[in-house]
């Protein structure tokens, strides 16, 4: 089993560690899902090294080269990869917590009409997701043209993106992780019943950002839980009181196990929300 971390750099840096596809590729869809969001945190549009590091752990998965996206104006980001048997991968970027850019799209929290589809969304989600659809609606319709499913994934903004595209992309199956409230009920119905998408809308614990925004701003979500629990077992639309229960206990034993002073993060609810913790639960 993957260790838990508790280091700043699990959380902060998430694109910092070698990729876990090195050690072998776990045929599930949540285990690609986890480790090709963290991928996403990769800066390609900055260094070529980088694109090249994200070709190369993609493909000891069986992806081809990725083709990356960009919007410099929403500091939106994400990738675009196929694998030989047809399947296609889009993921994308979460919120980088020393860009105020990204910072700026999570405060704005004002509900909008959404363009691509029913309902109203976070106003911030939509303008970096809107900024990415020409370049992501175009590799659909060029080197992706010919897959035979899509898989639209992301971790915290990343997932909300993904949540917010997985319609207009005609996704198979869309696999968020600590993904936060993206729209209202009208938009989290249409989600839920897209009679061709599979949701799994997986939350670690604690994380604090799944319970983000709050739902007496209007915002609901799109999609049951899939919950990891304190330990790491996974659990299909468990009970409120029994989530209740087990964070409760996490948040007691969490400064015993994982003190400040060894260099954790503070808080259960922000170390919960590290990448890493995500794919422990799925990788074996």
């Amino acid at each position: 089993m993957v260790p838990y971390d508790s280091s700043p750099a699990a959380l902060l840096h998430p694109g910092r560690a070698e990729t876990w596809f090195a050690g072998g590729v776990p045929g599930d869809v949540e285990s690609l899902a986890c480790e090709a969001s963290r991928l996403a945190y990769l800066p390609v549009e900055d260094s070529d090294a980088e694109r090249v590091r994200l070709g190369a752990a993609l493909a000891l998965a069986g992806f081809g080269e990725p083709t990356p996206f960009d919007h410099p104006e929403s500091h939106g980001q994400g990738y675009a990869a196929l694998r030989g048997d047809g399947l296609a991968l889009v993921a994308f970027r979460g919120t980088e917590a020393d860009c105020i850019r990204d910072l700026a799209t999570d405060a704005r929290v004002f509900l909008r009409p959404w363009e691509l589809g029913q309902g109203k969304v976070h106003s911030g989600f939509a303008a970096s997701a809107l900024g990415l659809w020409p370049d992501v609606n175009a590799w659909l319709e060029g080197p992706g043209v010919n897959r035979r499913r899509l898989l639209i994934c992301g971790h915290s903004l990343g997932g909300a993106m993904a949540t917010l595209l997985a319609l207009p992309s005609g996704a198979d199956e869309l696999v968020t992780l600590g993904c936060p409230r993206v729209g209202n009920r009208d938009f989290a119905g249409a989600v839920r019943s897209s009679p061709g998408l599979v949701v799994r809308r997986i939350v670690n614990c604690c994380d604090g950002v799944t319970e983000a925004p709050p739902e007496w701003f209007g915002f609901e979500h799109a999609g049951s839980p899939v919950y990891i629990d304190r330990l790491g077992a996974v659990h299909l639309q468990p009970r409120a009181e029994f989530i209740r229960a087990d964070r409760i206990q996490a948040r007691l034993r969490y400064p015993i196990e994982h003190p400040f002073h060894t260099g954790a993060v503070p808080a259960r609810d922000l170390a919960d929300h590290a990448p890493v913790n995500y794919l422990r639960a799925f990788w074996r």
